[in-house]
C-alpha cells in the first residue's frame, strides 16, 4: 500500500477558525498522545493480578482543544488521523505541534476509531510502517498486547485483542485545568490513553475464560465465557487529558 509520509501532518495541518487565524498573538501547541502511568508501567487489579502492556495501539482521529466565548465554541483542530502505540514513551518531536491562537482553551476534544471512519489517510504518530498497515488492513481502532501475573500463584495468562469501536471524546476543563497560551507561549496538552479502564472488574474472570489451558486468553474464549461485552464496553472509557481524567462519551 503506499502511504503518505507521517512528519507534514506533525507539523502542518492545525486549523483554526478564520477568527483565529486574524489574531497576531500566537503560541506554540504540543499535542501529546500518551499512555497513563499504569499502561506504560504496568498496574495491578483488584483480584491482584500485575498487568503490564507490551503493545496498546489507538487510531487517533481529528485532536483538538476548544474555545469557549460567551458560551460559543471555536475548535483548534489537529486533522487526520494517526497511529500511536502508548504503551512507549514518545519521544523527543513525536507530539503533534503547531502555532495558534494565544488565548485561553476550555475543553479538548477527539475520536477513537477504525481509520476507514475518515477520509484522511492514517499515518504513523510514533508506530512503524507495518503496526499502521495492520490497522488500515484490519479495520480496528484498538490493539491491546500483553499479560497478567497472578501474585499468588505466579500463573501468567497473555492476552491480544483487537476492538472496532468507534468512540468520540470531549473533555471540559475546570479551572486551573484550562490550557492558556500566551503569545510567544509554549504548552503541552496530553491525551491519555487509560489502558487500565479495560480491567477495572479485575482479571479472574479473563483467566477463567482460558479453556484450552494455553496461557493465552483469546476474543473467542471471552465471548464463549459471557466476558467479552463487558470488556469491549469498558474499551470506550479509554480516553481522557492527562490532568482532567476520562473524557466522557459523546457519542459511539
Amino acid at each position: 500500500m503506499t502511504r503518505a509520509a507521517p512528519r507534514p501532518i506533525l507539523v502542518a495541518v492545525l486549523l483554526t477558525s478564520t477568527f483565529a487565524l486574524g489574531c497576531s498573538d500566537r503560541g506554540t501547541l504540543e499535542l501529546a498522545i500518551e499512555g497513563s502511568e499504569q499502561v506504560v508501567g504496568g498496574l495491578t487489579t483488584a483480584d491482584e493480578w500485575a498487568v503490564s502492556f507490551d503493545q496498546l495501539v489507538v487510531v487517533i482521529h481529528h485532536p483538538g482543544l476548544i474555545e469557549r466565548t460567551d458560551n460559543e465554541p471555536t475548535w483548534v483542530r489537529q486533522f487526520g488521523v494517526t497511529v500511536w502505540d502508548v504503551a512507549q514513551e514518545l519521544k523527543e518531536g513525536e507530539a503533534l505541534s503547531d502555532v495558534i491562537r494565544a488565548t485561553r482553551y476550555d475543553g479538548a476534544d477527539f475520536r477513537i476509531a477504525p481509520a476507514s471512519e475518515s477520509d484522511y489517510e492514517a499515518v504513523e504518530g510514533n508506530v512503524e510502517g507495518a503496526v499502521l498497515d495492520a490497522a488500515v488492513e484490519d479495520g480496528w481502532s484498538i490493539h491491546v498486547v500483553g499479560s497478567a501475573t497472578n501474585a499468588m500463584t505466579m500463573q501468567t495468562i497473555g492476552f491480544d485483542w483487537t476492538f472496532d469501536t468507534n468512540t468520540f471524546y470531549r473533555c471540559k476543563f475546570e479551572g486551573d485545568e484550562a490550557v492558556v497560551i500566551g503569545a510567544d507561549g509554549e504548552e503541552t496538552t496530553v491525551i491519555e490513553i487509560l489502558g487500565e479502564a479495560l480491567f477495572g472488574d479485575g482479571f479472574d474472570a479473563i483467566e477463567a475464560a482460558d479453556t484450552n489451558d494455553d496461557g493465552m486468553v483469546t476474543q473467542g474464549e471471552l465471548e464463549s465465557a459471557g466476558v467479552w461485552d463487558a470488556i469491549e464496553d469498558a474499551s470506550a472509557s479509554i480516553g481522557g487529558v492527562r490532568g482532567v481524567g476520562a473524557c466522557p462519551v459523546v457519542e459511539e
